[in-house]
């Protein structure tokens, strides 16, 4: 069950990944953007693999709240990170909700 666990944060991870790619490449020129949304497409099959193999151990209705919830709290934090895009305290407070809607969801 930690096996899938670790699949479904891999999930995550690479779908954080994958929407940082395609965040990047908004403003690119099309020359630039295919190879580099060529890797975004890979890391977002990496993630629908992983959260595929996940769901065979964790029930689905936790595992994709946990992916949908931890993807929204990832991306919202390296948004701001990367991109400079303004985090307010009312986003703290959402992503706060949402991590605790997870923890109550895999209770």
């Amino acid at each position: 069950m930690h096996g899938a666990y670790l699949q479904l944060g891999g999930a995550v991870l690479f779908n954080v990944a994958s929407y940082l790619v395609y965040r990047s490449i908004a403003d690119a020129v099309p020359r630039i953007w295919w190879p580099i949304f060529a890797v975004g497409l890979t890391l977002g099959a990496a993630n629908t693999f992983l959260f595929a193999r996940s769901i065979k151990a964790i029930p689905l209705s936790i595992a994709y709240s946990v992916f949908t919830g931890a993807s929204f709290a990832f991306i919202t934090r390296a948004a701001a990170l990367a991109f400079h895009e303004r985090l307010l305290p009312i986003h703290l407070l959402g992503v706060g909700l949402v991590v605790t809607g997870i923890i109550l969801v895999t209770r």
